[in-house]
């Protein structure tokens, strides 16, 4: 008996036809995604290029900040433009109010350069005290005199804080408090190591 072509079942259809149906199947998904994923990728890029020309400046007084060390040297300052960065960063990565992003990085900026001039004044004012940290930190006191580090550290926040403040004279004082937390300190660590502490 003869079956017009078209009327045979589906079982009896040659086998190249199933798989040309699957490839042609998997050649559409990949054309379809495709595009997806360029656009994804697109996307991406064009949120960081965003974030570069929003953040761009203030990522580089940041850097300046980071590298005077103005989160130890001037905290308040230093700290109150992190939280602003921080803060800008994130509604930036939610998508929402750039405009509010611009005015929170903008802040921040400021805060890093005031960070900035405060952690120059303190390199000259805590000349020795930051010495003797360099001293404690090569003779690992915060993993042999931890608690004396801790004290150390605390005396020289407390003198960055008085000199962020505004008064020269009792910052320098407190800054020969924490020189000499940061030798006896050092001494502890080297005793300590020597004792196999």
């Amino acid at each position: 008996m003869h079956y017009p072509a078209d009327s045979l079942p589906a079982k009896n259809l040659p086998q190249h036809t199933n798989r040309i149906t699957t490839m042609s199947t998997t050649k559409r998904f990949t054309f379809l995604i495709a595009p997806l994923l360029l656009c994804g990728a697109a996307l991406a890029q064009s949120q960081q290029g965003i974030r570069d020309q929003i953040f761009g400046e203030t990522d580089a007084v940041k850097k300046q900040a980071d590298e005077l060390n103005a989160q130890i040297l001037a905290p308040s300052a230093y700290a109150e433009g992190l939280e602003l960065y921080t803060s800008a960063g994130e509604t930036l990565a939610k998508g929402r109010d750039l405009e509010r992003v611009r005015e929170e990085v903008e802040q921040a900026k400021g805060f890093f350069a005031r960070s900035i001039e405060t952690a120059k004044l303190a390199q000259v004012t805590f000349a020795n005290a930051l010495t003797a940290r360099a001293g404690a930190q090569t003779a690992e006191a915060e993993k042999h005199a931890a608690r004396e580090w801790t004290r150390a550290e605390q005396s020289l926040l407390s003198a960055a804080e008085t000199l962020e403040g505004g008064n020269l004279k009792k910052a320098g004082d407190e800054a020969i408090d924490a020189e000499k937390a940061y030798r006896e300190t050092e001494a502890k660590a080297i005793s300590a190591k020597a004792s196999g502490g």
